[in-house]
């Protein structure tokens, strides 16, 4: 197929990522792939790193120029299906196949009411909990939304350098005795981070070696301050690091004992899916589409939302019960080797887009 994959995303996070690993494995399996972009995105400098052709643009529907200038592209390159990610470029890409006269793919990574998941040809949720909650809240017919479950790349886990834990540990200024918990995500409230400090004070009682590490942007600041004034008013800041934006995650993981998502509401995060790869145990909420990844007592533990309590328990029994918690982890690995991975997943987005174009073109013959 050709295939014109558009992504607004212009920094690392899980949908770019996503988008990358997408158009890599699509160009791999024989795909005439171009990933359009807006200028300077990380994305596409990884994507031209990686042999995939890109195409450099605005994004900007308005004035017209930029979705002019993507149609010549689209009409002279034969292309047959957009395949678009995030807000910006699933507007930009349902306006284009208009102009175009081509069909659109969006694949669906948020919980978003707009006008733009009606007007796609099809949508790829990442969950089927997304799924339900389109055909729910924006309405999208059940035919036109496919569940395609979130996916890691084992390849971009693998560590050659057998000495990662420790040497990350000691440029964190971590002990090898500290017991390392890892919350992967930008600092923001969604996120629910603070509810992961106020779990701490029980913890710490009885546990004195445990080290938080918050991984991401912090947004918004006031957010940021409000997090940072919790964890100093229960006398626990010393427990708790702020490494910000890292680009360096995988290698990140080979430093902790425990991944945490105190999510209050999350798709399927790629962060948790690369965790569970590197055989971490994992403590989340029972939100979104991470039930459909994680069973509680099998291959993680998980809590109600907003409940530091539960956090807290949770944590007391991962802490004190290391059987448990590795036995838990090589389930959590086992079932993204079985489940979440790059290659089969792609397939099934081919599958997709290829069945889009051939209704398409089956409609427009009539």
């Amino acid at each position: 197929m050709r295939i014109l994959e558009i992504v607004s995303g212009t920094t690392v996070c899980g949908a770019t990522v996503h988008t990358l690993q997408i158009a890599k494995e699509l160009h791999r399996r024989g795909n005439a792939i171009t990933l359009m972009g807006k200028p300077g995105a990380w994305v596409l400098e990884q994507a031209r790193a990686g042999g995939v052709p890109t195409l450099e643009s605005p994004l900007k529907r308005l004035p017209l120029r930029d979705l002019q200038a993507a149609a010549r592209f689209v009409r002279e390159n034969a292309i047959e299906v957009l395949l678009a990610h995030m807000s910006g470029a699933n507007n930009f890409g349902v306006w284009l196949s208009r102009l175009a006269r081509v069909p659109v793919v969006l694949r669906a990574h948020a919980h978003t009411m707009h006008f733009h998941w009606r007007m796609a040809h099809h949508i790829i949720a990442v969950s089927e909990q997304t799924r339900r909650y389109h055909i729910t809240r924006n309405l999208v017919p059940p035919t036109r939304i496919s569940t395609v479950h979130g996916f890691i790349d084992p390849a971009r886990l693998n560590m050659p350098d057998k000495g990662a834990r420790q040497a990350v540990r000691a440029e964190l200024g971590l002990s090898p005795a500290d017991f390392v918990i890892g919350v992967i995500g930008n600092v923001i409230p969604r996120k629910g981070q603070i509810y992961l400090i106020r779990a701490l004070p029980k913890v710490v009682a009885r546990h004195a070696q445990v080290r938080v590490l918050l991984v991401g942007v912090v947004h918004p600041p006031r957010y940021g301050i409000q997090v940072r004034r919790e964890a100093e008013r229960l006398g626990i800041e010393a427990h708790v690091l702020w490494l910000g934006e890292r680009k360096d995650v995988p290698r990140l993981l080979q430093a902790l004992d425990l991944y945490a998502l105190p999510t209050l509401n999350d798709m399927l995060p790629m962060a948790m899916l690369e965790a569970m790869w590197t055989a971490l145990p994992i403590l989340a909420t029972r939100v979104g589409g991470i039930p459909e990844a994680i069973t509680d007592g099998v291959d993680g533990w998980l809590v109600p939302p907003k409940d530091p309590d539960a956090l807290a328990n949770a944590l007391l029994a991962i802490i004190e019960n290391p059987e448990e918690r590795a036995r838990r982890a090589q389930n959590a690995h086992q079932r993204v080797q079985q489940s979440f991975t790059v290659q089969p997943q792609v397939a099934k987005i081919e599958a997709i887009l290829q069945q889009v174009v051939a209704e398409y073109r089956q409609r427009r013959r009539r």
